[in-house]
Parts: C-alpha cells; structure tokens; sequence
C-alpha cells in the first residue's frame, strides 16, 4: 500500500501524459482491473484483460487512446502502456528514507572509506580499503570484501555477500542473498583429482544494474567478469567467470551462462536458459526461455529451442520422429 495520493492532473503532468475526466479526482495505489476499487488507479494493455477493463471500479484507468470506454470516466493515455505503467509503479513508490546511520553493531575496518551519507545497518563486516560512497544504503548482514568499491546512491539488501576487490557503480540495487565475486567453476585434472585453479580476477559492475535475489556472479579466473550498465538480472541467476554482459541486457529466472560467455547489448534471455561455455551472443538477441544455447548466436533476431508440453508417450514418438529424420 502505497502512503501518497494523487490528483489526475497530477499524475498526467508526471508521466507527460493527456487525460479525460476530473482533475481533482484523487487516488492511492495501483491496483490491477479486476481488484481495483474508486480510490484506485488501472492500467490496460492487453486485449486478454478487455472484460476486466468493462467490469473495472477503478477510480482511473490508463491506457491507449484506441481502447477508450465510455464505462470509464477519468482516463489517462498513453502510447506505450506498459512503460507509462513502469513509470506510474515509481511514483507511488513507498518513501523509505534512510537516514545517514551506522549500526554500532556492524565491524568497519578502520582504514575503509565510509561516506558520513551512507546507511549502514545492523550487523555488517566491512572490511580494509573499501570505499563506500554517499547516499549508499548497505542493510542488515552484508558482507563486504576488501578493495571492494561501491559509488553512490546504490542500495544493498540484507544478506549479501560481496568478495574482495568488486567494483559496483552507481544507483544499482543488489537484492538479498546474492553473492558476487566467487571462485568459478576452474579446475585441472590431475589422474582421478582435481587441481585447484586459483581466480585472481575480480567482478565489475556498471551504472544502474539491478541484481535479483540469490543471484551468483563468479569473479574471473584472470581479468574481470563485466556486467555493463543498466543490466537488469532477475532470481536465482548464476553468472560464470569472465563473463561479459552488454548493457541494457535482461535475463530472466534460473537461467546459467557458463564461463567466458560474451551477451551483448539490449538482449533479453528468458527464464531456464542454459549457456554453453566460450561462445558470444550478439546485440539485440531475444531467446525464449528454456532454451540450450551451444553455439554463438551472430545475427540479431528471435531464438527458442525449447519444447511444448505434451503428454509423454507423444513426446516419445516425437523424438523417434526425429532421430529418424537425421
């Protein structure tokens, strides 16, 4: 629940958009069609949703001009619905203003670099040569390698973990549970053991990034692991050594990107994705989710590869259909 309320006309000149209905009328919150109720702002952008929009109490609807309704009084319109929606979701952003702070139960070594604007919550280990810079927030329980160096306005959930020598830019938001910075899958074998690769790499990460929660980004085994600006990666994403992700690339839940991996920029990778090792994808990539990717992609455009579902005596034929086709 959001704790602002706004006009129409308020709204409107925010988002830079046109309206119809009254300018003093005041809502709340967002609210999907089907629960939304007369203090409550809408939006509309699917075609799948057109009862909910005839059926609708909200007090405003936003949407496209083509989709107009007599049925709904206040309006706002917009070209690009979803993304007027994104814009709208901040402005009722809850106020969490977080004053400059230090929990007196977080450890800071005293040769780390704290912005006097920064807060810092309970139980944090900060450790030697570490910069933090102003308006940071670093909540409950993270841990914070030496050298690491994190540049303003970024904000850190609870119980992340961050290793030494890591570089994050400025107004990224780390969500709880990741982990950046540790050792890749590297290894030598030796008869039936294993010898240890030793990674002296580090992980750096661009402006504007928003990391979900459990994520894994490994360090390099030698050089950096590269996220670029403005990616955008969702829960429980594992990211291998030397990876290098282009900026403004999304990927979706649980998908892995093994070692020396190079996406470009503005891809979008689906949720579930398997990437192989050592291959490049290139700029403006979509690829569904659930699909194996083996080889480098070179030409921007669409990729899937995964299978529909269906019962498993079909699937079955399905793949001695295939074999057979070979």
């Amino acid at each position: 629940m959001s704790n602002k309320e706004f006009k129409l006309s308020e709204i409107a000149k925010k988002l830079d958009l046109s309206f119809e209905g009254d300018p003093n009328y005041k809502v709340n919150s967002i609210k999907n069609l089907k629960e939304a109720g007369k203090f409550d702002i809408s939006f509309y952008y699917s075609k799948k949703f057109k009862k909910d929009l005839e059926e609708t109490n909200a007090g405003i609807v936003l949407l496209e001009k083509n989709d107009d309704t007599n049925s709904i009084k206040n309006k706002l319109f917009s070209e690009n619905v979803h993304l007027s929606y994104a814009r709208l979701s901040q402005i009722f952003e809850p106020s969490n203003d977080y004053l400059p702070f230090i929990d007196e139960s977080s450890v800071i070594h005293k040769s780390a670099k704290i912005s006097s604007n920064c807060h810092i919550g309970p139980n944090c280990h900060i450790e030697k040569d570490v910069l933090v810079e102003e308006g940071v927030v670093i909540k409950s329980n993270v841990t914070i390698g030496s050298g690491t160096k994190i540049k303003k306005n970024t904000f850190i959930n609870s119980n992340v973990s961050i290793y030494p020598n890591t570089f994050i830019g400025r107004d990224c938001i780390l969500h709880s549970g990741s982990v950046i910075g540790s050792d890749g899958l590297g290894f030598a074998k030796n008869g039936k053991k294993w010898e240890k690769i030793a990674h002296s790499g580090h992980v750096e990460i661009g402006n504007s990034v928003e990391i979900g929660a459990g994520c894994t980004i490994d360090k390099a085994s030698l050089g950096k692991t590269d996220i670029g600006d403005g990616v955008k990666l969702d829960n429980q994403i594992h990211l291998a050594h030397n990876c290098v992700i282009g900026e403004n690339t999304l990927i979706g839940a649980n998908t892995t990107v093994a070692g020396s991996v190079k996406i470009g920029k503005n891809c979008m990778i689906g949720g579930l994705c398997g990437i192989v090792d050592n291959i490049a994808i290139t700029d403006e990539v979509i690829i569904y989710p659930m699909t194996f990717v083996t080889n480098s992609v070179e030409k921007k455009g669409t990729y899937s590869g995964g299978s529909v579902l269906m019962e498993h005596k079909d699937w079955l034929k399905k793949i001695v259909s295939e074999r057979k086709k070979r």
